[in-house]
């Protein structure tokens, strides 16, 4: 009997030994993938990473896409399994820990997108939905077209019940996800980037019609870097025949201010420091790794901010599509253009919230502004809600950056238009005793004007506090203005009764009316206009400088000087973290070289020269960028020869005389080829007009040298 045991002990053995074996044999080969880069960790992907030495994305055909027809009725494909390429970047199961790169390479983030899921949140837009839907279906390719992913934000009754019924959705490549309660924009677009599976996931709104070969930039510039969201250029639509209105041209590039707010404008290249929306695309991929949308955000407004901030500090990036046009709905007063939606959310706490993610030490600037200030007085200090998935985001992102790196990154904006001013002050007009009080309130201004007027100094109201701002048109740096402090306002000068007025900052410089300086001898002037005490000794005016002197001049001096809460935070960050910022140094002191110098002037052989007004050689005032006369070689205009017109390097207008006697008088216009446009060289470098004047008008050319 013990035998007869042991004998079927074994043969029970060998026959469980015998099955293992055989179940191992039958199983699939396992893909091999290279030890040093994990493979890409990404939803129903077609993509395939390029090898180093594979050629840029070839130019798409010129094709109408508008004119293709629909496919032949079929359901659309299931979602197709990932394919891996020779080599990936980093993908969502890898980081974390201790491999994501907030530098990487440039050869570590490129790869070959080939589908675009497009995400559209709507919510009640009904008519506008399917004529959304079907003018993304028709602009774009069939093969790169992967989805479009409409999320019905609790629309009675559903969307899919009356203008994106089962035909529509098959025809047009529609997947539908709904809330059955409105959620917001913001909750929608999660929805919809989370369902997504195309290689790039583009954001549109729900009345929108993109132009022609819209995707190519989306194709071409996320493919350069995974890690990059793409913004088009935003113009308008005409929903009647649901055209574009004009040629294009749109608007794209804005920055952020101290309140979470946005601004139309920014750097003069490629990249951008903001969005204004929800127009934007990024890879799938890099939509998982940084977290997509802020779940605790309701309604719309403050996810452009967190988007923003977090795709830079967080190692990514922001560029503008250069031709990726998409004309989009404005809400005008027209009865067409009314939102029909449910209105949920706060904005402010959005705000806020993306404040407190990002701007670090930084969120105590909320404070300066009372819309925020109240709420933390009634709500506590952890009014802004848990924040406890933002921390997530840096956790698996080894970290990200400070938001001083992204201060810095973008000192274009934050120093060079002084929105980190080294300090603020008062102004005080020293006939009367009072100071210049701006009379509207912290933040945006609601009306983009507000008045400006003299009332008894207040040290403890902010409104009395101005600092520089804007950067000079002619160096770029700072500053050719004055900024109300935690505003957007720029002082533009006297507007009668007594007071005088602010704008919307310029934050380029190019508005003429907002370049007004405080002279070291206290005139507060802007060219050769001064402001100073009305007549009537009540307020103050606009006047030419030299009508105050018989009056006893107009003088301000500076009142209450310091250096505010954001320029000390600012400065402490890099002083105590250089590592932080040394390699984005040295990447700007190589871009300070050519700052504001014209790209004309930087081509090989290119020849730029300044102008210096005089008959003979050795005069002391150049022409600037505006037709003045200046005896700063700071604000010298560069030029170049076009025949025999004087061109501006900057824009191509042609130097003219304005066809008048005055020597001191000139101008900039479009070429035309005239006389008042046209100069002789008489002697050596000196060049003069060839229209007759009573008085010789002649400029000496001296050849500029690149540093």
């Amino acid at each position: 009997p013990v035998c007869f045991f042991l004998l079927r002990l074994v043969s029970l053995c060998m026959v469980q030994m015998w099955s293992l074996l055989l179940h191992e044999s039958m199983k699939p080969e396992t893909p091999v993938v290279p030890e040093e880069m994990p493979a890409p960790n990404m939803r129903g992907s077609q993509a395939s990473l390029v090898e180093l030495k594979k050629p840029a994305l070839p130019p798409f055909p010129g094709e109408d896409p508008g004119l293709r027809k629909a496919p032949p009725p079929s359901p659309p494909p299931a979602p197709p399994s990932p394919v891996h390429g020779e080599a990936a970047p980093a993908s969502l199961a890898a980081v974390g820990e201790g491999n994501f790169d907030l530098d990487a390479p440039p050869e570590l983030l490129r790869w070959s997108p080939k589908t675009i899921s497009v995400v559209l949140p709507c919510a009640e837009e009904r008519d506008l939905a399917f004529k959304t839907v079907k003018s993304v279906y028709e602009s774009t390719p069939e093969h790169i077209l992967h989805e479009i992913v409409v999320v019905d934000d609790g629309s009675n009754p559903p969307l899919s019940q009356t203008h994106l019924n089962a035909e529509v959705q098959r025809q047009y490549k529609v997947l539908i996800k709904r809330h059955e309660s409105t959620v917001g924009l913001i909750g929608a677009k999660k929805t919809g980037g989370d369902a997504a599976t195309g290689d790039i996931i583009v954001f549109f709104d729900c009345h929108v019609g993109p132009q022609s070969r819209w995707y190519e930039d989306f194709i071409n510039l996320i493919g350069e870097n995974y890690r990059r969201m793409v913004i088009p250029q935003i113009t308008s639509l005409d929903i009647d025949s649901w055209t574009q209105i004009g040629a294009g041209g749109g608007m794209s590039k804005c920055y952020v201010t101290w309140d979470g707010d946005f601004k139309w404008g920014g750097t003069d290249d490629m990249y951008m420091g903001m969005l204004s929306g929800g127009l934007a695309g990024m890879s799938r991929q890099w939509w998982d790794e940084s977290g997509g949308f802020d779940d605790k955000m309701l309604g719309w407004g403050g996810e452009n901010i967190d988007q923003g901030v977090r795709m830079w500090v967080c190692g990514g990036e922001i560029v503008a599509a250069p031709n990726a046009q998409v004309a989009h709905m404005w809400r005008t007063g027209n009865k067409k253009t009314n939102a029909r939606y449910k209105h949920v959310g706060d904005t402010i706490y959005n705000r806020a919230r993306a404040i407190r993610a990002w701007f670090q030490e930084f969120s105590v600037k909320l404070d300066d502004y009372p819309n925020f200030a109240h709420r933390k007085k009634s709500g506590g200090e952890d009014w802004v809600g848990d924040m406890s998935t933002f921390q997530k985001v840096r956790d698996r992102l080894n970290g990200c950056r400070p938001f001083a790196w992204y201060l810095r990154r973008f000192k274009v904006v934050y120093e060079d238009a002084g929105l980190v001013p080294q300090e603020i002050f008062m102004m005080r007009e020293e006939s009367s005793g009072q100071c210049l009080l701006f009379m509207g309130g912290a933040g945006t201004s609601g009306s983009g004007k507000e008045g400006v007027k003299l009332a008894d100094c207040d040290p403890d109201n902010d409104r009395f506090f101005w600092h520089l701002g804007n950067r000079n048109r002619k160096t770029k740096k700072c500053c050719g203005g004055i900024r109300a402090w935690n505003t957007d306002q720029c002082f533009e000068g006297g507007q009668g009764g007594g007071r005088a007025v602010t704008g919307i900052c310029e934050l380029s410089g190019s508005n003429s009316l907002q370049g007004w300086s405080l002279d070291s001898d206290g005139m507060l002037k802007r060219g050769s206009t001064c402001l100073g005490p009305a007549d009537d000794g009540r307020g103050v005016k606009e006047a030419p400088c030299l009508s105050f002197r018989s009056k006893g001049g107009a003088r301000f001096t500076k009142q209450h000087s310091r250096e505010p809460i954001e320029r000390t935070l600012y400065v402490k960050a890099q002083r105590e973290h250089p590592e932080v910022f040394a390699k984005l140094n040295q990447q700007l002191r190589l871009e300070d070289e050519n700052l504001g110098v014209p790209s004309k002037c930087l081509k090989p052989g290119a020849e730029c020269f300044t102008l210096f007004f005089g008959q003979t050689p050795g005069g002391n005032r150049c022409v600037t960028s505006d037709g003045g006369l200046s005896s700063s070689q700071d604000d010298c205009a560069l030029f170049m020869h076009s025949a025999e017109a004087i061109q501006l390097a900057e824009t191509g207008d042609c130097l003219d005389t304005w066809s008048d006697q005055d020597p001191e008088t000139w101008g900039f216009y479009s070429c035309h080829g005239g006389v008042v446009q046209k100069f002789r060289n008489t002697e050596g470098s000196i060049y003069c007009t060839q229209v007759e004047i009573d008085s010789p008008q002649c400029f000496e050319l001296k050849l500029w040298q690149r540093r």
